[in-house]
């Protein structure tokens, strides 16, 4: 906000009521190429109103006489999806642009006003509230890069084996599941010791696992009934990322 005035006059404080101001996130990605020409997928487009429910007024009263402009610092949390691919640039640049890229976008809507209340009579004063002109201008856009970076190999100490108690639900075991159900109240007495790594890495071949059955609570005539037909394992990958943006 630069101080207004000419020549023949003294500085004068500027007012600006602020309407709105909008921040836009926007991803894209595009392919040049000359077998395949232009191909383009809009990943996002995420827009927020930081001034929503009021107006904001903005004034340099006090630093007319400065030569700098007055500027403010908006601060502002703008959630994106966690699914977006990083930042990246490929191919040959000479003949356009092939990558994923983010920008971010500002639109801004303000009153000036000094400039609506610079008539002096009581006709213009009674029409300035009905008179004003909204301004909107649109901020150049600030290219974002988004960097996606893996989290770090787990140490030797987390790999130690992690043990688990389960206890089987009888409810789970009935006849649609097994032609042969083992009864409510001795699944209630059977407990499952499991021992499993933390973490395992995706060129791990082997990794350790134990599976026990305790019984403890069954009598020996009961706990000498009990046999493992068979046993399956079901591996669910869980991939960790953390974002950046600079």
């Amino acid at each position: 906000m630069a101080p207004s005035h000419t020549p023949s006059e003294r500085r004068r404080t500027v007012r600006i009521l602020l309407r709105s101001l909008v921040i836009t996130f926007e991803g894209q990605a595009e392919l040049v190429t000359q077998e395949a020409g232009y191909a383009a997928l809009r990943l996002c487009s995420i827009s927020k109103e930081l001034v929503s429910k009021t107006t904001v007024e903005f004034s340099n009263e006090g630093d007319e006489d400065g030569e700098q402009p007055c500027a403010w610092h908006v601060t502002f949390d703008l959630p994106v999806p966690g699914w977006l691919p990083a930042s990246d640039q490929y191919g040959d640049c000479r003949q356009g642009y092939s990558g994923t890229q983010y920008n971010l976008y500002a639109t801004v809507k303000y009153t000036n006003m000094e400039e609506s209340s610079l008539g002096s009579s009581w006709v213009s004063a009674l029409c300035t509230p009905f008179s004003s002109k909204t301004e909107v201008v649109h901020a150049e856009q600030r290219g974002i890069m988004l960097n996606r970076f893996a989290f770090p190999l787990p140490s030797s100490a987390s790999r130690i084996p992690a043990f688990f108690s389960i206890t089987p639900n009888a409810q789970a075991l009935g006849p649609e599941d097994n032609p042969h159900p083992i009864p409510a109240d001795i699944v209630s007495k059977i407990e499952l010791l499991a021992s499993v790594p933390e973490h395992i890495g995706l060129d791990d071949e082997k990794f350790p696992f134990a599976l026990s059955i305790r019984a403890s609570s069954l009598s020996e005539s009961e706990a000498a009934k009990l046999r493992v037909s068979h046993m399956s394992l079901e591996l669910q990958q869980i991939d960790e990322y953390t974002y950046v943006f600079l």
